[in-house]
């Protein structure tokens, strides 16, 4: 007959439930493979780590090198939106284009 582990006596930790469950909450005493399996997950999760960073870890310090390399553009010196935007409001309304799908009112 198979031993379960489990503290309250019907659950076993291996998932199984019953009133006639033979169950002990001395993990030597545990037979079931399951939950023999289970009991040791814990353990061998917190002794194990990794020694290769995982991709997630590569993916964030390369993105976060990347920012760091990059210089923003320089704030003096000819600026074409700017340049652009100043031709616009020196010309009069009437006499530009309409942009977008709206019909051309005036030219």
């Amino acid at each position: 007959m198979v031993t379960h582990f489990s503290t309250n006596g019907l659950d076993s930790a291996c998932g199984r439930s019953s009133q006639t469950l033979v169950s002990t909450a001395v993990t030597e005493d545990v037979s079931c493979k399951t939950c023999q399996r289970s009991l040791s997950k814990p353990e061998a999760a917190a002794t194990a780590k990794s020694k290769a960073p995982s991709l997630a870890e590569l993916r964030k310090t390369a993105k976060a090198a990347k920012v760091a390399k990059q210089q923003p553009a320089p704030s003096s010196g000819f600026s074409v939106k700017s340049a652009w935007a100043t031709r616009l409001a020196e010309q009069g309304d009437r006499c530009r284009l309409p942009r977008g799908r709206a019909k051309q009112r005036h030219v």
